[in-house]
């Protein structure tokens, strides 16, 4: 009888994995250059990561270092700080990079596939609020909320809405902000991370501090887990869930 128990624990404990799925998003920032991050994407053991502001020497670093753990990357270089990335450790079926009409940066739709299931995920790089010379302006900042709303609504569209969904990324926003209650309020999107933890910043520059990196899952997933790794040297910090098919 007690190994009977014991046996049925352990495939209890396997099929629950089987049903998860991590991910890290990370803007690692196009100008801190710094090798440290393989061993912080290593040492984190998403199943996936997304990474905003790449270039071709982010590139040379990140796959030397984590080839062999992520079987499956893929970069696209853009500008200055276009950039993203995926690794994954399971098949990346197919990604498109979104036109973004309103605002600067493009985003990632990516498809995996887990064994037998497939989910989505769009990977975001949101408009700064700043001017389109990169300055610091007033209706920049207090009409940016506006523009993001604006960028998602096209990304969105172009989501196979059946498909379980993460939306993660750099969003330029706290949680308070226009966009994430749109996201909640009319889009039935969830945030991750605030129901895990409500204070600690992702964001960091000088004295300034913000909630700017989220991880948003639509219906078909719950969360168990999501937290921000106070590592590296980008002015970001890594974030991270565990989301579960329902």
């Amino acid at each position: 009888m007690k190994l009977f128990t014991t046996t049925i624990f352990i495939l209890l404990i396997i099929c629950s994995k089987a049903n998860n799925i991590s991910l890290l998003t990370y803007n690692v920032n196009y100008s801190f250059i710094n090798p440290k991050v393989v061993n912080i994407i290593d040492s984190i053991n998403a199943d996936v990561v997304c990474l905003q502001e790449t270039n071709a020497k982010w590139e040379e670093i990140i796959r030397n270092g984590l080839k062999d753990k992520y079987p499956h990357i893929q970069f696209r270089h853009s500008g200055t700080a276009g950039g993203m990335a995926t690794l994954s450790k399971y098949p990346i079926i197919n990604i498109n990079y979104l036109k973004n009409t309103p605002g600067w940066f493009r985003a990632g739709h990516i498809t995996i596939k887990k064994e037998q299931d497939t989910i989505q995920l769009l990977n975001v790089h949101l408009k700064a609020p700043l001017t389109g010379r990169g300055r610091i302006g007033w209706n920049a900042y207090f009409k940016v909320d506006e523009v993001h709303i604006e960028e998602l609504t096209q990304f969105i569209k172009e989501l196979n809405p059946n498909l379980p969904t993460i939306i993660l990324g750099d969003f330029n926003e706290s949680d308070k902000g226009k966009t994430i209650k749109w996201l909640q309020n009319e889009m039935s999107f969830q945030d991750a991370l605030p129901l895990f933890d409500k204070r600690s910043k992702t964001w960091r520059f000088i004295i300034l501090r913000g909630r700017y990196d989220h991880l948003f899952f639509n219906n078909q997933f719950s969360c168990s887990n999501a937290k921000v790794y106070k590592l590296g040297k980008s002015d970001h910090l890594p974030v991270f869930g565990v989301f579960k098919w329902k």
